[in-house]
C-alpha cells in the first residue's frame, strides 16, 4: 500500500497533542481517503462499496468519503441491529444514507441471534454471557457485511478507528473482518475534526457511542481522561515511542493511566495480527 493511504506515515500538521485535526490536515486527509477507496476499487475491478452504518460519527464518515470517492450510485448501506436499544442509532443510520442518497439496507438480526442461542445451546457457558453474545453480534455483522459484498462485487469498508484497533475495542473476527481499513491510521478525535470538516450534522456528530458496545470512549472514562487525551497517550507512546514518563509529562496525565493504556495494548495484540503459528524447519 502506497504512502499516500497511511496519514501518519505522512507529514500532516499536527497540532501540540500530537494530532492531525487543524484544516489544513484535514484538507488534507480529505483528499487521501476518497482517492484511496476510488484506486482500491479500481485495482480489484470490484463494483463498488459496501459500509456498515450504526450512526456514529464513523460510519458516517465512512459514507460520506465512499461516495466522495466513486459516487453514490456505488456505495451500499447496511443497517444492522440486534437490541431494541439499537433501534435509535438505526434509524440515525437511515437519515444518513437518505442524506447521502446511497442504497440501504436494513438486516434485523436478533431472529439471527435467537436462533443461533437455540442452536448453541450447551456446547459453551450460559448464553447470558453479555461479551459473548456482543462478540456473536460482532461476527454475525461481518458474515452479512460480506454475503452482500460477494453477491455484488463490492468491498467491505472498515470504520474502525485506531484507538479501538490499539485498545483492543472490537470483536476479533468482527468489526475489523473488512477489505479496507479506511481508518486503520486515524484516531477518533481525528475523525471528529474530518466529520466536522465535512460538515455532519451535529445531532451525529454529538452522538454517545451505543451503550453496551465496548469502545475507546468507554476506555476513555474508565481511565478517567477525555478522547482527545486518549489518542495523543496512544499517538506519542505508540507512534512516536515515547516512554510512559515522556508522555505523561507531554500530555499532563498520570503517568500510571498511561501505563494502563500501553497495558491495554499490549495485551489485545492478538487482535490485531494474524494467529500465531509453530516454527517449522524447511
Amino acid at each position: 500500500m502506497s504512502k499516500a493511504t497511511h496519514p501518519h506515515t505522512l507529514k500532516l500538521p499536527r497540532e501540540d497533542n500530537g494530532l492531525a485535526t487543524s484544516k489544513a490536515a484535514t484538507r488534507r486527509i480529505q483528499g487521501i481517503l476518497p482517492a484511496f477507496l476510488e484506486n482500491k476499487i479500481i485495482e480489484a475491478e470490484a463494483n463498488g462499496l459496501v459500509v456498515p452504518l450504526d450512526g456514529s460519527v464513523e460510519s458516517t464518515v465512512a459514507a460520506a468519503l465512499a461516495v466522495d470517492g466513486i459516487g453514490a450510485d456505488y456505495v451500499t448501506g447496511l443497517v444492522m441491529p440486534v437490541q431494541l436499544n439499537d433501534e435509535a442509532p438505526a434509524r440515525t443510520a437511515e437519515t444518513v444514507a437518505s442524506l447521502l442518497d446511497i442504497e440501504c439496507h436494513r438486516l434485523q438480526l436478533q431472529p439471527v441471534l435467537t436462533a443461533f442461542q437455540r442452536v448453541v445451546g450447551d456446547a459453551g457457558e450460559p448464553t447470558d454471557d453479555l461479551m459473548a453474545m456482543q462478540n456473536a453480534s460482532e461476527r454475525f455483522r461481518m458474515a452479512c457485511k460480506y454475503y452482500v459484498a460477494n453477491t455484488r462485487n463490492e468491498l467491505v469498508v472498515g470504520t474502525v478507528p485506531r484507538t479501538d484497533r490499539l485498545l483492543g475495542s472490537v470483536a476479533k473476527y468482527g468489526e475489523n473482518g473488512v477489505d479496507l481499513s479506511l481508518f486503520g491510521d486515524l484516531y477518533r478525535t481525528e475523525i471528529e475534526a474530518l466529520a466536522d470538516a465535512l460538515a455532519v450534522p451535529s445531532e451525529i456528530l454529538d452522538h454517545s457511542p451505543h451503550p453496551i458496545k465496548h469502545t475507546s470512549a468507554t476506555d476513555a472514562a474508565e481511565l478517567g481522561v477525555d478522547q482527545t487525551d486518549l489518542d495523543s497517550i496512544l499517538h506519542f507512546a505508540i507512534d512516536r515511542d515515547y516512554s510512559a514518563p515522556e508522555v505523561a509529562d507531554r500530555v499532563d496525565v498520570e503517568q500510571s493511566v498511561v501505563e494502563r493504556a500501553i497495558r491495554w495494548c499490549a495485551q489485545t495484540r492478538h487482535k490485531r495480527h494474524t494467529p500465531p503459528k509453530p516454527s517449522m524447519d524447511h
